[in-house]
């Protein structure tokens, strides 16, 4: 019998993605928009974030298989929705591997790439996800919680040594009238998502009442406060080198000089493990909608399209921008379905404030997409109704 995920686990399993290549892009991205005041965008995308988190974790609790979120979308408002938002959630994973495969092997430092370029490395990185699924959930689960761990507690600890070097933390009084605010509010907002997830996981975790809610609490504040610190040591720090600086500046009082290798190793690291829980939940999910006795068929699926959209980008027939708005278009029809669903299945004046406040920022970031990924979006979707209008129809169905 397989070993179930217990609750430091099914932890390492959601920290690791959710920080995901995001905690070591995003803060200095930030930091360079909005200065100083880039702290109060994350205590207002954070604070978004648990309330993401909560209502997943809390819906996750509702779910009984490994097709997630897209079976309670079915319950509450038919088959052909709950279809919809696993296609979603495919599409997404299958156009958001290779971006972050690609960004771990462009942080990857160039001392321990041995000359191999970019995609060479992405190419490797892939070959290992694949590797590590075939193995099983509770190697991945293992090697994600390693990883996770050994992030958190570097960034934890080179931000606090930082702090405390500092003598003082920049942290300014809220200035809510910057016009930069609201796009860079929504830019950030991306180291959140993924808690969706979670309850593609429900059935290989053991007591899942009590696990999910222990892990899902634990997760959080890690993530949290592995945000906070990093985010309060960026901006400290970052004035005395005259410049926005780098998630490297944060391990430097950590790692000393070796600090920029370790930034890139730690970046593999973490979408290493983004790529292994999406990629899990979307294997397991299509094994049990189509029967299969294994999750395996369809990992070598996502495999050879994963290396298919890798030639595309190598011979410059789409790029790493284009996919990633697709895939986040996907993420986002997924998510809002989880939401509509949540809407039904969560009682209460708060819940539904929350799940309206959520909604709104998802549309907002859906507004951004792009052509090509709204033109993907739109083509599942009918091609999703279309298949389920003739196999209604179809006799002895």
């Amino acid at each position: 019998m397989a070993k179930k995920l217990n609750t430091w686990t099914l932890s390492g399993l959601m920290v690791g993605p959710i920080l995901g290549s995001g905690i070591l892009l995003l803060p200095p991205l930030v930091y360079a928009r909005l200065g100083s005041q880039a702290v109060w965008a994350w205590v207002a995308v954070l604070g978004l974030g648990a309330a993401f988190a909560v209502v997943f974790i809390r819906m996750a609790l509702r779910t009984r298989s490994a097709a997630g979120i897209s079976e309670l979308v079915a319950r509450e408002w038919g088959p052909v929705w709950g279809k919809l938002a696993a296609n979603y959630l495919t599409g997404a994973v299958i156009f958001g591997a290779i971006p972050v495969c690609l960004t771990a092997a462009r942080l990857w430092p160039a001392s321990l790439s041995g000359g191999i370029p970019v995609n060479g490395l992405a190419a490797i990185l892939l070959s290992l996800i694949v590797v590590l699924l075939l193995l099983g959930l509770t190697t991945v689960s293992r090697v994600s919680l390693a990883l996770s761990s050994i992030t958190a507690v570097c960034l934890l600890l080179g931000g606090t040594l930082g702090l405390v070097g500092a003598g003082a933390v920049n942290w300014p009084g809220p200035r809510w009238d910057d016009p930069g605010l609201g796009p860079t509010l929504l830019l950030a907002f991306w180291a959140v998502v993924g808690w969706e997830v979670v309850g593609n996981y429900t059935n290989e975790v053991e007591r899942p009442q009590r696990t999910i809610p222990r892990a899902g609490l634990i997760s959080l504040a890690a993530v949290t406060a592995v945000y906070l610190v990093t985010v309060l040591a960026l901006q400290t720090l970052s004035p005395g080198t005259g410049g926005p600086g780098s998630m490297a500046a944060v391990l430097v009082p950590l790692f000393r000089e070796a600090a920029p290798v370790v930034a890139g190793v730690l970046a593999g690291g973490l979408c290493l493990v983004t790529v292994l829980m999406f990629a899990g939940a979307v294997a397991g999910m299509t094994a049990q909608r189509f029967g299969w006795k294994s999750s395996r068929p369809m990992v070598l699926i996502l495999a050879a399209t994963s290396f298919l959209l890798l030639l595309a980008v190598q011979q410059r027939w789409t790029d790493v921008e284009g996919l990633v708005s697709m895939a986040n278009l996907f993420f986002l029809g997924n998510a809002l379905l989880g939401l509509a669903a949540a809407w039904k299945i969560l009682a209460g004046g708060l819940w539904r404030v929350t799940i309206v406040v959520l909604a709104a920022v998802l549309l907002l970031l859906v507004a951004q997409g792009a052509f090509l990924g709204w033109l993907l979006v739109v083509a599942v979707t009918l091609g999703t109704f279309v298949y389920a209008l003739f196999k209604a129809r179809a006799p002895g169905s």
